[in-house]
């Protein structure tokens, strides 16, 4: 019987499965089962993600990210908050960090209860804003990569509470191939003042609503910014709590981007290898 070691963490109710990987803990498993059973909730620990902590020759740890559904992501916000919160616990790393992820590498620092994510500079060019809706030209959308794909729409006014016809909604669009051919998380805003939004979001992977998406809520305060609809630093309203995100716009780029909000431990133990359940 084989016992694997495991955190399960949360941002802003974004939960994970987080697991040091440094010694190879996870090789005779075959990661997409693995991760789609202990991430099914009420048969196993479940979460919206498990995160493995590997080595790194680039960086302090290399963070790898799997969606509930098995499939590797290549960025997640809140993961990255609760990766970096255990690392430190761990004495990986230290007020701060540098990780890699399959889109690049990322800076982690500790600030208090908090944790803040840096990403790397993204080009103004690469944000499309005020796109048509394939099919429905009236209606215009928004699409960004803030380390993973994301469609933004803004409306005047968004429930935060939970909402089955969202979901369906959502779910049309991101397996929409006009809007991006690898399917895209969605995101729904409301712009509430010009330092504050309301977001729901549907994420790739999870299959599902989540409590928040940091990635999401990050794309969605610059692409509020460079709409001139918000200024930073933004607060971001999700379902699970709030998210601070800061960024400046120059002519070229969009810099200085940081995603700060809450990493929290909320059990440890072992994971059983008979628990798996049928996926």
């Amino acid at each position: 019987m084989r016992k694997v070691p495991f955190k399960k963490m949360h941002g802003c109710g974004n939960d994970f499965i987080v697991i040091d990987n440094r010694e190879s803990v996870m090789k005779s498993f075959e990661l997409s089962h693995f991760v789609k059973s202990v991430c099914t909730r009420r048969f196993h620990i479940g979460a919206d993600g498990l995160m493995l902590l590997e080595k790194s020759t680039s960086a302090d740890f290399k963070m790898r990210y799997f969606n509930s559904d098995g499939s590797e992501g290549e960025m997640c916000g809140n993961g990255a908050r609760c990766i970096v919160k255990y690392a430190y616990l761990m004495g990986i790393g230290g007020d701060v960090m540098t990780f890699e992820t399959l889109n690049g590498i990322y800076e982690g620092r500790i600030l208090n209860e908090n944790v803040q994510i840096k990403f790397p500079p993204i080009l103004i060019q690469d944000f499309h804003l005020n796109q048509p809706f394939p099919s429905n030209e009236s209606d215009f959308y928004h699409f960004a990569w803030v380390g993973v794909p994301h469609t933004v729409f803004v409306e005047r006014n968004i429930d935060l509470k939970q909402d089955q016809s969202f979901i369906q909604w959502a779910r049309a669009i991101r397996y929409n191939p006009a809007i991006c051919t690898s399917g895209t998380n969605v995101n729904l805003i409301e712009i509430c003042d010009e330092n504050q939004i309301k977001i729901r979001t549907y994420e790739r992977g999870v299959e599902d609503e989540t409590l928040a998406c940091g990635s999401g809520a990050t794309a969605s305060a610059i692409i509020s910014g460079l709409l001139s609809n918000v200024s930073s630093p933004v607060k971001v309203h999700t379902k699970g709590g709030i998210l601070t995100i800061t960024f400046r716009i120059t002519e070229d780029y969009v810099q200085d981007i940081f995603l700060e909000g809450n990493a929290v431990v909320v059990a440890e133990g072992e994971l059983l290898s008979e628990a798996s359940v049928r996926v």
